[in-house]
């Protein structure tokens, strides 16, 4: 297990850098006052203002201090060190009061430690996770009795397909329960720029929404809210066209693509 955390560490400490200097992530808009989070998340989210937050894998942190910015007292956790110097350097940047810590998230309990009002993670989030029972044991052990899990991601019904270059057209690849490491080949990151990565390598795990639904469970997290939605915060097939509220559709095809999940600790 240690093999494939660190060649997707390797991976993501190489994006850092890519991600800094792309348009996707638009860091001077950021330093400026732009917030990195959508309309899905702040309604998720609801009011943070003066809560504890912790945000996992948090990447280069500018959703934490985006929350920050909203008056939330934030922490945000990542596995990626070279994230991780950047997420300190965008806060002293911004003038933004907030604490980063570098550690795998299902060792976060040995690197951190306190109590949150709330713990968040949105979008690219699952598939690097082997154990999301354990996940949700992090998210449970650094709740307040009365404490909030919310979360988005894509919808696990998106490991099913891919899509086809010749055919010009989605593909079903399945299947739905098959776990993994499965191991890919990237020269790119998802961001835009023509920069070839050399850590190309990586290993993701695909989890089923009835995964999702038990880990809170076992976990002492009672589900108040689970919904799911025919779009995306980014590009993810080729087809897909962008609606007036700047999300990512598929025209034609109703298809759960994003789903979010709010959890309360008993």
């Amino acid at each position: 297990m240690n093999e494939y955390i660190e060649s997707n560490k390797k991976n993501w400490n190489e994006r850092v850098g890519i991600h800094k200097k792309s348009k996707f992530y638009d860091v001077e808009g950021f330093l400026k006052g732009k917030s990195s989070l959508d309309r899905l998340e702040l309604e998720e989210l609801e009011d943070v203002k003066g809560k504890k937050l912790l945000h996992l894998q948090c990447h280069f942190g500018m959703s934490t201090l985006s929350l920050a910015r909203l008056g939330a007292e934030v922490t945000g956790a990542d596995f990626s060190d070279k994230a991780i110097e950047l997420a300190n350097e965008l806060a002293q940047k911004a003038g933004l009061d907030a604490k980063f810590v570098c550690s795998n998230v299902l060792e976060l309990d040995k690197n951190l430690e306190g109590k949150f009002d709330i713990v968040f993670a949105s979008y690219g989030v699952f598939c690097w996770i082997p154990d999301l029972n354990r996940w949700f044991e992090i998210a449970s052990h650094f709740l307040k009795p009365g404490g909030k899990l919310v979360i988005l991601d894509g919808h696990p019904f998106n490991d099913l397909f891919e899509y086809d270059e010749e055919k010009k057209e989605l593909e079903m690849i399945g299947p739905y329960f098959n776990d993994g490491p499965h191991r890919y080949e990237e020269d790119y990151t998802y961001t835009d720029g023509e920069e070839k990565m050399n850590n190309t390598t990586q290993y993701e795990w695909a989890h089923p929404v009835s995964d999702f639904i038990m880990a809170a469970v076992d976990n002492g997290l009672r589900i108040t809210s689970f919904k799911e939605y025919p779009l995306m915060s980014w590009n993810r097939y080729p087809d897909m066209v962008k609606n007036d509220d700047g999300y990512w559709i598929l025209e034609g095809k109703d298809l759960p693509l994003t789903f979010s999940m709010k959890c309360v600790k008993e």
